[in-house]
């Protein structure tokens, strides 16, 4: 898949996930919804963010690190991507369920942090060091 095809795919996708939200915040009651309408509103919610988030921080990198390789730039891009709308999904869920307290955004926020913490050690390529004696 070539990346203009991929960045097309996100677009729609975004759009699709952005007109569902909206037709959903319109038309339904939050105190009277199903399940299912719960969960597709905050899916769209996540998937509506991750690509907006997806597409600004891409285009930002591609202005700020022009010598940074496009593999790296989109996949870097979308981690961060997932990462943000999982901590802004997540504070809207918690705090639709009266659940949110700031130490629980504290700990979530720290989890988020050891795992792009673990992601970006896996990048980093592994050296060893041969001494002559």
């Amino acid at each position: 898949m070539s990346l203009k095809i991929f960045f097309l795919l996100i677009i729609l996708g975004t759009v699709f996930s952005g007109f569902n939200l909206v037709f959903i915040l319109a038309n339904f009651d939050p105190n009277q919804i199903s399940f299912f309408t719960f969960l597709l509103f905050y899916l769209s919610l996540f998937f509506t963010l991750a690509g907006l988030i997806f597409l600004i921080s891409d285009w930002l990198k591609k202005k700020i690190l022009k010598n940074q390789l496009w593999y790296q730039r989109v996949r870097t891009s979308i981690r961060h991507a997932i990462f943000f709308s999982l901590i802004l999904t997540g504070w809207a869920f918690l705090k639709s369920q009266k659940l949110l307290r700031w130490w629980v955004l504290i700990l979530f926020i720290l989890i988020l942090t050891a795992l792009e913490f673990f992601f970006i050690s896996l990048q980093k390529p592994k050296t060893i060091y041969e001494g002559k004696n």
